[in-house]
């Protein structure tokens, strides 16, 4: 019936607005009302105006009101926001670097190139200053969200006092989405028990498609719309960058099917390129050869190149190699052949990523909105990293955390390099490159090779000079200003009855007309105990002496800052250290940088970095005893309960299907780090990796199945210390099933979206399994996991 008439119900809303007796001159007094509410928008959401019509017992004597919805400002472009990852400043070819993405190139010819851009260092505390136009720790999230502090800056979530440009635009009448990578949301918080408001979808996109961790595996990630898991599907296989610009293209051509007229914010984050390095074999054959030459002749390479087209100023300083980074004359032959294919791999991650967004674009193009859409590309969150150190790594996390990876079994995966069998990562020399001609990468607030990034802006009739370099001083915190600008919007007092913050950053709409590169501003750094002050011009650099891929031992004496001055003005790429021939200058910048980092809650400085932070997710807890009901329970693998490190039992009850059934019991991690206890033909099998190195990699496989029927099987991890060596025994109804001597208990998850299966072993698996998924035959009525 409701199917069949469904009309009726719409016939008689659209009676009650527009009543009988309900003059022209009413409806224009009432539409006249709604648009002087709507003027009203520095309080979000907007109210709608108080009824101006007529009741009465009959509502064919009352007199409604319509009630319009909330529309953006006449003329509101769409926007379309997008930050790639780790990309350094001297990577892609529309900033002088070595790796061709031409369609970056393109919508810097169409629109204005910002040589001094910056970012905050890092990754989570630039995307929060690029999604709320505060400071990173006035936001809430001076570090990575993965490891929160208990300190006012430090909690690892967006502040509601520091609304989000999505939700600012969404409250204003515009449609919200975003794709790919959401790094703002505390590890303990991505599980389906919430809670939801720092997800994408608590903090004002309408729609989300992308994974909620620091990286993924570009093959097998673990991904979510909204807040649902997005089980196996057809686009299983395919690099994600491809998916991600599949779903942002229908999503904009269902958006304006149903509201052509409504404007919208897309803001698209790829993980890549971020470790994994992982590319199609066609990709990477483009560049066999092309970085033979290594990263101290491609840094002048790409100096000598950036000069030419203007990129950087005349006269720009190389800055030297430093020391802790090897000269790539010193490498052996085969050191060579690995750090050239992981560059090669590299790049060509980046080119592939260039083409999907060339593809959004191009559709944007095809439907007549890009020419009403703001563009914003921010070419990285940070410098290139260089947390994989000198030698590079195959196993992004195993490399991080203890740089003991066997050399031998580095080189002897080149031509896996890219593939999903690797979790890659290139040398601290390729960063260095990718960074020319400024010093240092990733996490080093205190130089410009961590801070600075390219960013092209670009709207069609706002752009005096298509094509120009502007080097005007800006920073991520400056592009909702811009956005809210070109929109048209203020900046809200109040998001929700929540006050908020004023948002730092400053419009740089007025800067596509006419370039200001001498306006006046002050902006501070801080990443890890490292921090940086911009000043009119002057750059006070604070350094503590760590290295990006060096983790401070526990207990080991306090770092100490090295301070060092710059005048940027002159000195581009800071070579020229003035600090001993300003004293008076360097006092007042120390105690400027004193006062900024106060007023934005950055202390106290923590310098630790990697496991250091890290440890803090395995730290024994309050809670010991897990229960997990059925077979078709995840948890993220770096929120409780973390079972590695120390000693545990764990009980099974299964139901197997036959008697030679397979399929994983438990999995925690991947093959790049991590354990499973599953099931073999019926036998119960347990392996741990602590990397693909087979010597690395312990497996233990039962004689004899379990028998028929419902069964309970036991697996006890003894650990010797914490974090030492374990043994593992299996028991099946107290029938003892084997054990297995495992080197290290420190088998961690390489790829913080990893997730503690039960029944299954998804994203990247820890072994091979005769089901897909690991998917078990059987079923897995309840697990306990109990810590000793």
């Amino acid at each position: 019936m409701q199917h069949k008439f469904g009309w009726l119900a719409g016939a008689a809303a659209l009676a009650l607005v527009t009543a009988p007796g309900t003059t022209q001159a009413q409806m224009q007094a009432q539409t006249k009302t709604q648009t002087l509410a709507q003027s009203a928008r520095t309080i979000l959401p907007i109210s709608p105006p108080p009824f101006a019509g007529t009741l009465a017992d009959n509502a064919l004597d009352a007199r409604g009101m319509p009630q319009a919805p909330v529309r953006a400002p006449q003329g509101a472009p769409n926007v379309f926001l997008m930050m790639s990852d780790d990309v350094g400043f001297a990577m892609s070819s529309a900033f002088g670097g070595p790796v061709p993405t031409p369609h970056f190139e393109r919508l810097a010819a169409q629109g204005q190139r910002y040589n001094r851009f910056n970012t905050t260092g890092i990754c989570s505390p630039s995307r929060a200053a690029l999604l709320t136009g505060r400071n990173h720790h006035a936001a809430g999230v001076g570090w990575l969200s993965d490891v929160p502090s208990p300190f006012p800056g430090y909690g690892g979530k967006i502040l509601p006092e520091t609304a989000t440009i999505a939700q600012i635009l969404r409250l204003n009448g515009y449609s919200t989405a975003m794709f790919g990578k959401h790094h703002n949301l505390p590890s303990n918080e991505r599980s389906e028990a919430g809670p939801f408001d720092s997800w994408p979808t608590g903090l004002g996109f309408d729609y989300y498609f992308g994974f909620v961790s620091g990286d993924s595996d570009q093959f097998s990630p673990i991904l979510y719309r909204g807040i649902q898991r997005v089980e196996s599907d057809d686009g299983e296989g395919r690099l994600l960058d491809s998916r991600l610009a599949d779903d942002a293209i229908r999503w904009v051509h269902n958006q304006k099917a149903a509201a052509p007229d409504k404007p919208f914010l897309v803001y698209m984050a790829p993980g890549s390129t971020h470790a994994p390095h992982q590319a199609p074999p066609e990709y990477i054959a483009r560049f066999k050869g092309k970085f033979d030459a290594g990263w101290d002749v491609q840094r002048e390479q790409t100096w000598r190149r950036q000069l030419a087209m203007g990129i950087i100023p005349k006269g720009t300083r190389l800055t030297p190699r430093p020391a802790e980074i090897p000269a790539w004359d010193s490498l052996t032959p085969g050191q060579k052949a690995f750090a050239a294919r992981t560059m090669e791999v590299a790049a060509a991650q980046l080119v592939y990523q260039d083409e999907q967004i060339g593809r959004v674009i191009a559709e944007l193009q095809r439907m007549g909105e890009l020419d009403r859409t703001l563009v914003a590309l921010v070419l990285g969150d940070n410098g290139a990293s260089a947390e994989a150190g000198p030698r590079g790594t195959i196993n992004e996390l195993r490399g991080m955390t203890n740089h003991d990876e066997s050399e031998a079994w580095m080189q002897a995966n080149i031509d896996r390099l890219g593939s999903g069998e690797t979790y890659e990562s290139y040398p601290a020399g390729w960063a260095w490159a990718m960074n020319t001609p400024l010093r240092w990468t990733k996490q080093y607030a205190s130089y410009l090779g961590g801070i600075r990034n390219g960013m092209i802006l670009s709207w069609k009739g706002h752009v005096a000079h298509p094509g120009a370099v502007c080097g005007t001083f800006s920073h991520l915190v400056d592009i909702a200003p811009t956005v809210l600008d070109a929109a048209q919007l203020p900046v809200p007092q109040s998001v929700y009855g929540v006050s908020q913050k004023p948002m730092d950053g400053q419009s740089l709409l007025a800067s596509l007309a006419a370039c200001d590169a001498a306006r006046p501003r002050t902006q501070y750094f801080e990443i890890g105990g490292k921090v940086g002050l911009y000043h009119d011009g002057w750059f006070l650099s604070g350094d503590d002496g760590r290295m990006a891929w060096q983790n401070l031992p526990p207990g080991g004496p306090r770092p100490q800052i090295q301070w060092s001055l710059f005048h940027l003005d002159r000195d581009f790429s800071q070579a020229n250290d003035l600090a001993a021939q300003e004293p008076a200058r360097l006092q007042a910048m120390q105690a400027l940088w004193t006062e900024e980092a106060a007023r934005n809650q950055v202390f106290p400085l923590d310098h630790r970095f990697g496991m250091a932070r890290g440890a803090a997710m395995m730290r024994p807890g309050a809670r010991k005893h897990f229960d997990f009901w059925g077979k078709d329970v995840s948890l993220p693998a770096n929120s409780e309960p973390v079972p590695i490190a120390r000693s545990f039992t764990l009980t099974a009850q299964l139901t197997l299907d036959r008697p030679d059934a397979s399929g994983a019991v438990v999995a925690y991690g991947s093959r790049f780090g991590g354990w499973s206890l599953y099931l073999d033909k019926g036998r119960p099998a347990f392996v741990a990796a602590r990397s693909t190195d087979p010597q690395e990699v312990t497996r233990l496989v039962a004689e004899r199945p379990l028998p028929p029927g419902a069964v309970t099987l036991t697996m006890r991890f003894a650990v010797d210390a914490m974090a030492g060596p374990a043994t593992v025994t299996l028991d099946a109804g107290g029938v003892p099933m084997g054990s297995a001597r495992l080197p290290t208990s420190m088998l961690m998850a390489a790829g913080n979206g990893e997730t503690l299966d039960i029944g299954r072993d998804l994203g990247v698996p820890v072994t091979a399994y005769a089901t897909p998924h690991g998917a078990i035959e059987g079923d897995v009525a309840h697990v306990s996991l109990d810590f000793d």
